[in-house]
This record gives structure tokens, C-alpha cells and sequence, in this order.
């Protein structure tokens, strides 16, 4: 089984087993869901190159093998929540600014790049490897359906 755990931070699987458990991960798992519509036809491809009929297991490998080399759920949104945090942090920057510092929003973005952006992404590709294993008759349904 192909597993991903984030190496540039820690975070416990529980805490995103909890997330889920919240529902705090339903706008991911519809992403999820879209995604593996999407690229159905490719999934096979990748794990026809595996076994002329694929298990179940093999599906699911490569699923999660191109949504590694793929990168994201859903670019555009990812890219909107990366903006809603950098916001965030933006904001949170002219709240000390009342306090005597200031930081123009350009290098406020910037520093949150350098610093969040690939913990950021890891953390999200590792709650879509737990939504895939927790979701897995779902997409198994998904892909086997004609």
C-alpha cells in the first residue's frame, strides 16, 4: 500500500481522524470524490500497468500514486484557501502593527510562503490519504462504475 505522512510537520493521524469526525473535512472529501471522477480513465490505465485485472488494493494504490504526482485535489480551491490563510496571517500582522511593528501585505505573503507552504500542502495531502482509506468503498465504487 502506498502511504504518505508529511515530513515537514507533525500531525497526528487522530487529529485528522477527528477532523473528520467534526466534518471538517467535507469540503476535501467532495474534492476527493470529484477528483477520482475525473481521472477514472487514468487511474485504470496506471493500474492495468500493474495487473491486467486489478484488485482493489491495486485501484486504490494508484489512485493514490497520481493524486501524489498530481499534487492536489482541486488547484483552484487550494489556491483560494492558501489565499484565506495567508489573509489570516496578513491580518494578524496590522494587529501587531497597532502595537508598533508594520509589514506590507507583499512580504506578509512571502514570509507565509517560506515558512507554511509545504507543511501546508503536506498536511493536506495527508488528510486526502486518510479520506482515501476511510472512503475506500466509495472510490472503489467511483472506479468501478461504467
Amino acid at each position: 500500500m502506498i502511504d504518505f505522512y508529511p515530513n515537514s510537520i507533525y500531525y497526528p493521524r487522530e487529529a485528522v481522524e477527528e477532523k473528520l469526525a467534526k466534518g471538517e473535512l467535507q469540503k476535501t472529501e467532495k474534492h476527493l470524490i470529484g477528483w477520482t471522477e475525473r481521472h477514472r480513465g487514468e487511474i485504470w490505465d496506471c493500474a492495468r500497468d500493474d495487473a491486467d485485472e486489478p484488485t482493489d488494493e491495486i485501484l486504490l494504490d494508484n489512485l493514490r500514486a497520481l493524486l501524489l504526482c498530481k499534487g492536489s485535489l482541486q488547484p483552484a480551491a487550494e489556491l483560494g484557501d492558501m489565499i484565506k490563510e495567508i489573509k489570516k496571517e496578513e491580518w494578524y500582522q496590522n494587529e501587531k502593527e497597532k502595537e508598533g511593528g508594520h509589514e506590507d501585505t507583499e512580504m506578509v505573503a512571502d514570509e507565509w510562503r517560506a515558512k507554511y507552504l509545504i507543511k501546508w500542502r503536506e498536511a493536506r495531502m495527508f488528510e486526502a490519504f486518510i479520506l482515501i482509506e476511510k472512503k475506500a468503498d466509495q472510490l472503489l465504487n467511483i472506479l468501478k462504475s461504467k
